[in-house]
């Protein structure tokens, strides 16, 4: 029994076409080859089955699985790629094999979805702000911050060796004192416009002004939609690009490590969250 299903998880097939847009398809998928849990582990080579099954429609995805965002990574791979894994596909759990990796075998139906739905994919608004402009209220579409799922936060403490995330507004602001100057909000939102509008509370020397700013961002289906907020009253949102946010975050943050390759790998693990996040690479 265990060399057959050896031998069918060594089969990497592409069966015939059901239909003009569905395939029939047994994948063989495969962990990042480090032995975590046996959980761990088997959430990454499923991963890696679904998204190479999304693949052999045609669709290029282009996110890979990590542990600490697997689940991200699964909603994406499930509901933002251009084809979907049809349900009732089975999955046989095959293990660790002799080189350490552990193996799955997938077996189901794919299937494209047509190029309106395509057009309907996700994009990511990015909002690189600092600790100055916490906002005392923050609206997307009119709803609190935390109702927009899926969000997160990414920041860096002063003692970390490490870029972190943070699930919640509340999560972050109870890091507020330990954060370096400036952070990153992630949304992963519908193609279209979105309004975003914060209230934030400004001193200027002895004085405390209030702020309210509201801007439409256009988020485009796949793609960064990059954007910086200061509380400030001469300055509100303005449209930014990938390297500005790196910029904000890695050249103007006050890391203990001055070190280009320390500040090379703070960079390197923050593109990493966000194309974790965004399931586009970033």
């Amino acid at each position: 029994m265990r060399a057959a299903i050896t031998a069918l998880a060594s089969a990497v097939l592409l069966a015939a076409t059901a239909s003009a847009d569905t395939l029939t398809v047994a994948i063989k998928g495969l962990d990042d080859g480090r032995k975590t849990t046996r959980q761990q582990d088997y959430r990454e080579a499923l991963l890696d089955a679904k998204r190479q099954a999304i693949e052999q429609a045609g669709v290029k995805v282009t996110s890979k699985s990590t542990v600490v965002n697997a689940r991200l990574q699964e909603d994406f791979i499930e509901s933002q790629a251009e084809a979907v894994l049809l349900p009732g596909f089975q999955v046989i759990d095959i293990g660790y094999a002799a080189d350490g990796t552990y193996q799955v075998v997938l077996s189901g139906k794919v299937q494209v979805l047509a190029p309106e739905r395509a057009e309907a994919r996700p994009g990511v608004l990015a909002l690189v702000m600092d600790l100055y402009s916490i906002p005392i209220s923050f609206q997307l579409d009119g709803k609190p911050l935390d109702a927009n799922k899926p969000f997160l936060a990414i920041g860096a403490a002063a003692d970390s060796q490490a870029v972190k995330t943070y699930a919640s507004l509340r999560d972050l602001k109870k890091q507020y004192n330990n954060l370096l100057h400036h952070f990153v909000y992630l949304f992963r939102l519908p193609a279209g416009k979105h309004s975003l509008n914060i209230k934030a509370s400004v001193l200027l020397g002895s004085e405390r002004i209030e702020r309210n700013n509201t801007v439409d961002v256009e988020v485009t289906p796949g793609l960064y939609a990059v954007y910086e907020y200061l509380a400030h009253p001469d300055y509100s949102f303005e449209a930014a690009d990938r390297e500005f946010l790196l910029e904000r975050f890695v050249g103007k943050n006050r890391f203990r490590d001055t070190t280009a390759a320390f500040r090379g790998m703070i960079k390197q693990g923050l593109v990493n969250e966000i194309t974790a996040f965004g399931g586009i690479t970033f």
